[in-house]
């Protein structure tokens, strides 16, 4: 009798220990930078499940936009650019000064407009994110300044993630964009993609997804398709709890 108890014991503590469900975190890019056609910040931050939103740095509307994330109570983070919005030289052996002179320039500008912000991610960028000596002193540099890196995948040659986790920074990979090339205002296609995201999340316990706040079919998609998903046993995150 007492081994059974003790067995029972050890098995309710077994399934108390069980990790957590498939996790699948939507990021929202480019948010300060706002055209004719762009759906309101305040309907994107409407949206009732956990959110990352990426601020861009040196936009007209940087401040406002990271703010109102702060305010809606959505994970708000840096938006960084490299290339083609710095002039990069990128040499393949080492960090060039000027090189990293201007990195640390805009760096330091970003951390001042967007304060508060939980982590950082790349935008385009898809040159500086193959290169490995500026990715190693980019992201030993964020270290202490920012609490995690997300390396948004432009390019699948990027290093951005594997630099940043040698630095000892929390950090996640981007695995799907939800627009493409022929497929930016498309709703179905942001659909399908989701439900990839879902399926990859519950083949390996999690996903990111990238979507970008100027498609009012993007926005459609998630009010609809996420609550879906939700009710299929996913649970929406922000990135942060995905980056180790």
């Amino acid at each position: 009798m007492k081994n059974l108890v003790i067995a029972v014991m050890l098995g309710a503590g077994v399934a108390g220990a069980q990790a957590p469900g498939p996790r699948v975190a939507v990021v929202l890019d480019d948010f300060g930078l706002n055209y004719r056609k762009t759906p309101p910040d305040a309907e994107w931050l409407r949206l009732g499940f956990p959110l990352t939103c990426a601020v861009m740095p040196e936009s007209p509307r940087t401040k406002a936009a990271a703010a109102a994330v702060k305010a809606a109570g959505k994970e708000l983070i840096i938006h960084f650019p490299f290339d083609p919005f710095l002039r990069l030289k990128l040499a393949q052996d080492r960090v060039l000064p000027e090189d990293k002179r201007l990195v640390d320039e805009l760096l330091a500008k970003s951390l001042k407009a967007i304060p508060g912000g939980a982590g950082l991610n790349t935008h385009r960028s898809d040159r500086a994110t193959r290169n490995g000596p500026l990715m190693a002193a980019f992201t030993a540099e964020l270290k202490g300044k920012a609490g995690f890196f997300l390396d948004s995948r432009v390019s699948p040659k990027s290093v951005a993630y594997e630099q940043a986790r040698a630095a000892g920074l929390p950090a996640a990979v981007n695995d799907l964009f939800l627009e493409a090339p022929g497929h930016y205002n498309d709703e179905a296609f942001c659909r399908r993609v989701l439900r990839q995201a879902a399926l990859r999340a519950r083949r390996r316990g999690s996903a990111v997804v990238i979507g970008h706040h100027y498609f009012r079919a993007t926005l459609e998609c998630l009010k609809i398709e996420v609550p879906k998903l939700q009710g299929e046993g996913i649970t929406f995150v922000p990135v942060s709890a995905l980056a180790w």
